[in-house]
């Protein structure tokens, strides 16, 4: 059987090892720094949709969807970059540029109440085929 990337990487001598690990370091910064993208973001810490799927406790292909679309909940994005280890900010920019940090924009319980095992917002999955106790707690929570 061969060897993988990290056989090869760990038989190296330690500076070796060092020089590789910051290199990669470097370019997962350069990667999430011009990332575009949901996949970019997903891609730039190296995990593959089916590592985020298990992650969040949903099927790979609701990562898929929610990786394609272009309007998307907070709450579940929050999630999605939680699972990358990323933590979402979000902000207010005045006309005058003044920045208004939003603080506590969603308390964590709204969360996971706001997305159901398939990923998407509860609110897009007709009421016949939502999981008994998947509700939105607030009809404004977007």
């Amino acid at each position: 059987m061969g060897r993988n990337l990290n056989d090869i990487i760990h038989s190296l001598p330690a500076e070796r090892q060092a020089k590789i690990a910051a290199l990669s370091q470097e370019k997962m910064q350069e990667m999430i720094a011009h990332a575009a993208t949901l996949t970019d973001f997903r891609k730039a810490v190296g995990k593959t949709q089916a590592e985020v799927a298990r992650e969040l406790g949903i099927q790979q292909h609701a990562v898929s969807q929610l990786e394609k679309r272009s309007d998307t909940y907070v709450s579940t994005l929050r999630r999605f970059l939680q699972s990358l280890g990323m933590t979402l900010e979000l902000s207010v920019v005045a006309q005058n540029g003044v920045r208004i940090e939003l603080q506590n924009f969603l308390r964590s319980q709204e969360v996971d109440a706001d997305v159901d095992d398939s990923g998407l917002p509860a609110s897009a999955i007709p009421p016949g085929k939502r999981k008994a106790g998947v509700s939105r707690k607030r009809a404004g929570n977007t």
